[in-house]
């Protein structure tokens, strides 16, 4: 008997033990964010000050992001600039990964290795090579298509991970539809798309995130105009004014937080199955 409460006493100090890590853990991540929600509600006057939470709650600093810088129209661009490349991105790389898992054609081990291949090349390095085609051949810097089109033909991870999520997947439903008489591509559309409803979900979001986060490409492309600016370069633009109004640079990150959070919220069940499902079938 006194085994057996010994081996419960420990489980349970154990439990206690990792669920206090836990808090801790979350607790070190969230409050940052909580901070800064805080200070989006604090005036000019108390925002330096130590305080957690404003003594005087206002909301004039979410008016006066929308009313006083570009954040609105930097919001507008930011999804007419991410939601083509984020749809057709996904399609293509599906497309690309039936490809290579159900069909066998001459040169499709060459062309999947190369395509490998390019996940080891940094950024960095093609960055100059792609500044100097697009300004000089396709003539579209200052305009927003370097930031759309080359995202429209998918990627080679997003390819990857298709790929591994559709050799997971039987081919029954695909050999009756060929009996049938079906083509591949109605076999993709009717068939394959809703099998990966998951990993397409899964990769659109982590899709979107990407492209709603890129600072980088869209400062390289679309120059000084503030009406092709996107969220993360409205934000930069009042970081490096010369007066910086703290409260409402606060505020604007919050309120860029807003999409990617809500997304997330509720796209998280599809999110883990896709991830799960493609890791460990």
């Amino acid at each position: 008997m006194q085994v057996n409460s010994g081996k419960k006493f420990s489980r349970a100090a154990g439990s206690i033990a990792t669920y206090v890590l836990l808090v801790l853990f979350a607790a070190f991540i969230l409050v940052p964010f909580a901070y800064l929600l805080s200070c989006s509600f604090k005036n000019a006057q108390e925002i330096n000050l130590s305080a957690f939470f404003p003594k005087h709650w206002t909301g004039a600093n979410y008016r006066a992001v929308f009313e006083e810088t570009v954040m609105l129209r930097a919001f507008l661009n930011t999804f007419l600039y991410i939601i083509p490349p984020v749809l057709t991105g996904v399609f293509m790389s599906g497309l690309a990964a039936y490809g290579f898992a159900r069909l066998r054609f001459p040169g499709s081990r060459i062309i999947f290795s190369l395509m490998m291949a390019t996940l080891v090349i940094p950024n960095i390095i093609i960055m100059i090579p792609a500044y100097v085609m697009f300004a000089n051949f396709y003539h579209w810097v200052g305009t927003p298509l370097p930031v759309m089109i080359p995202g429209m033909f998918g990627s080679t991870v997003m390819m990857f991970f298709f790929l591994n999520f559709l050799r997971t997947l039987p081919t029954d439903y695909e050999e009756a539809a060929i009996l049938d008489g079906m083509s591949r591509g109605g076999i993709y559309i009717s068939i394959i798309l809703p099998l990966i409803k998951p990993a397409i979900i899964t990769q659109t979001l982590l899709s979107f995130i990407g492209f709603y986060n890129d600072y980088l490409t869209p400062l390289l492309y679309l120059g000084n105009n503030e009406k092709l600016f996107t969220v993360q370069l409205a934000i930069n633009q009042m970081n490096s004014a010369y007066s910086v109004e703290t409260e409402k640079l606060l505020t604007a990150c919050v309120v860029a937080m807003i999409p990617t959070s809500v997304l997330f919220l509720l796209c998280q069940k599809y999110l883990v199955d896709g991830i799960s499902l493609s890791g460990l079938k």
